[in-house]
């Protein structure tokens, strides 16, 4: 749970900015529906690509895993400190999205969608990664799966609260949520090293 709080931030942020103009039910609901299916099945491929090298990364797996879900959480918090409330979201909603906006386009549909949907589940590959290369046998894919399943659900409904937050609460929330996000992040990281 944990997991899905500190990597559907992000998903959040970026809804409550879309959310200003683009709130109505079918909206809310394709917003919902791939932030969580993107944090979904990205753990998984990051999982499948981790796995077949954790026999190889054995004796350094879990330091691996620890040093690139670290890295990810000091990177989001750094992120923060050096910037305004709300960077992080901005950064995924680059020009093209922004154009979008400017045009009067929906970004809750077609490549716009697929596009902020990536981005924002890039953080869940890392961890799905990481996850994979931690240990040969102790994790398995249908322990991953549960926890894919409660990350997914998590992110669509954060995505939704986000979309209802709209933008006011986004740029208030932001800068705290980015920091509860990244250092949720770190805490894993140190815990993969503990246990």
């Amino acid at each position: 749970m944990l997991m899905g709080l500190g990597l559907g931030m992000d998903a959040m942020s970026v809804s409550a900015a879309v959310g200003v103009k683009w709130n109505g039910p079918h909206q809310k609901f394709r917003l919902g529906w791939h932030f969580g299916l993107f944090q979904f099945l990205m753990p998984c491929a990051g999982f499948a690509l981790g796995k077949p090298l954790a026999s190889i990364l054995s004796t350094y797996g879990k330091y691996a895993a620890a040093a690139l879900v670290f890295g990810l959480g000091a990177k989001m918090l750094w992120e923060v400190i050096r910037s305004h409330p709300g960077s992080i979201a901005e950064k995924v909603d680059d020009a093209e999205e922004r154009a979008l906006h400017k045009m009067g386009r929906d970004p809750t549909k077609g490549l716009s969608l697929v596009a902020i949907s990536l981005a924002t589940s890039l953080d869940a590959l890392v961890v799905g990664f990481s996850l994979g290369i931690r240990s040969v046998s102790t994790y398995t894919w249908s322990h991953l799966l549960y926890d894919a399943t409660i990350i997914g659900l998590i992110t669509g409904l954060m995505a939704l609260l986000g979309v209802n937050l709209g933008q006011r609460a986004g740029q208030v929330l932001g800068r705290p949520a980015e920091i509860a996000a990244a250092l949720i992040l770190m805490g894993l990281a140190v815990s993969f090293l503990l246990l």
